[in-house]
């Protein structure tokens, strides 16, 4: 598992307009531990 930034903004046809940015990975984490 890994934390991620996202800013949410859209251009004016619906693109997101900066990618998601990695910031760390977590070991302590599983993929069951994520709520869905």
């Amino acid at each position: 598992m890994v934390e991620v930034g996202v800013d949410v903004a859209r251009d004016a046809s619906g693109r997101w307009r900066h990618p998601a940015r990695w910031h760390r990975a977590r070991p302590d984490l599983s993929p069951a531990d994520v709520p869905a």
